[in-house]
């Protein structure tokens, strides 16, 4: 089997009103924040078998054209069940000249998605059958995210959450301290004790205010704080979590294995949540699995506003994650707003429920089936 194809398509779906939580300072941020954007992937071969992945882009463009324009060229008449030697392939490329992370590593993301896909389509197996079995037929859910509101507001979506049964919650902080309290303080004078809440920061801190913001949420009984600071900055991300009996958590701001390896080796995290279509896709992810598996570090996975492609890899991830101790990998559910990305362009919804929990799936590849029909109002021009 042969590849002969390789196409990446940059779409964008603007909402237009805020789909994260995210502060930024720029308009690149601000145009981010009201659009669903991702680059898919689809890799053909000559035996009539194709595959789909999925690169995290926020510069669609950009993205789409690193794909189509450099590294599909490098796939043609490859044979892609041989993943890991393209992988190292495409990632030597650009190594040498200092494109280790980024755009570039995403890419990889979304190639090496695909040609697993296409791996679990020839062998007529789901992809959690071919990275070591299944720990799990379905796994917890978690809503996320509470974007940034006044603190009844935010409240209150909190509440209308636990009523559609889910446990645990995921909130957005990251303003001034004083406003953060209010809303966490909202929060928990209206649902109790008995939602789990998860507070994300996106980097948006200080080393001292991410401290004192750290020693807020464990009075509030949280379960991790997410991001407390940017990702260049491993000594905050260190002393924080040396600091804090709260556990850190981080990031989907890390990349490859290498960087990773940096993160864990610095004590600077307590659970890892790489993002599948951020670090260099199914091979990658396996690598930093077992590194953080080395060091007693529990996993679980970035998803955020990505689209399906994203989720059903995760997924198949998820359910050949182990256990470490008393923490179990979760799924991160984006509740907000239903992702045209995600739910329009498949033939079936990614997500299959039972309570708070999703379902993982037997179908072959990462389980998901395109509907291009759909997939063409989205895809913006190169």
């Amino acid at each position: 089997m042969r590849i002969t194809e390789v196409k990446a398509y940059p779409l964008r779906a603007f909402i237009g009103r805020p789909v994260t939580g995210f502060r930024g300072h720029s308009s690149y941020s601000s145009r981010i924040s009201t659009s669903f954007n991702s680059v898919y992937v689809n890799i053909k071969t000559d035996e009539g078998i194709e595959g789909w992945g999925e690169s995290i882009a926020r510069e669609t463009l950009a993205s789409a054209s690193l794909i189509n324009e450099y590294l599909a060229p490098l796939l043609i008449s490859r044979d892609p069940l041989d993943n890991d030697v393209i992988w190292n392939d495409l990632f030597s490329t650009l190594r040498i000249r200092g494109h280790y992370e980024g755009i570039f590593v995403e890419a990889l993301s979304g190639i090496d998605i695909a040609l697993w896909d296409i791996k679990g389509k020839y062998y007529n197996k789901p992809v959690w059958k071919l990275i070591g079995g299944k720990y799990r037929d379905k796994v917890k859910a978690y809503a996320s995210s509470v974007i940034l509101m006044k603190p009844e507001e935010m409240a209150e979506e909190v509440r209308k959450l636990e009523e559609r049964g889910f446990e645990y919650v995921k909130i957005k902080i990251g303003r001034r301290f004083e406003e953060d309290e209010r809303a966490i303080k909202a929060i928990r004078e209206t649902v109790g004790y008995k939602v789990k809440l998860i507070a994300d920061a996106n980097t948006a801190y200080n080393i001292a205010t991410a401290i004192k913001v750290g020693r807020l949420l464990e009075r509030y009984e949280f379960i991790w704080f997410e991001e407390p600071v940017p990702p260049d900055d491993l000594d905050g991300y260190q002393k924080i979590s040396k600091t804090l009996d709260i556990p850190i958590a981080g990031a989907e701001t890390f990349f490859s294995k290498y960087q990773w390896r940096d993160v864990i080796n610095r004590g600077a995290i307590d659970i890892a949540m790489p993002d599948i279509s951020r670090v260099g896709g199914i091979t990658e992810l396996m690598k930093i699995e077992a590194l953080a598996d080395s060091y007693n570090i529990p996993l679980t996975f970035h998803v955020g506003i990505s689209g399906a492609f994203c989720r059903a890899a995760s997924l198949q991830a998820i359910a050949s994650t182990p256990n470490h101790l008393l923490f179990e990998p979760a799924y991160e559910y984006y509740y907000v707003e239903g992702n045209p990305l995600a739910y329009e362009v498949v033939e079936k919804d990614v997500e299959e429920f039972d309570g708070d929990s999703v379902i993982i799936g037997e179908k072959p590849g990462i389980g998901v089936s395109i509907n291009r029909e759909n997939l063409r109002k989205y895809i913006i021009s190169l």
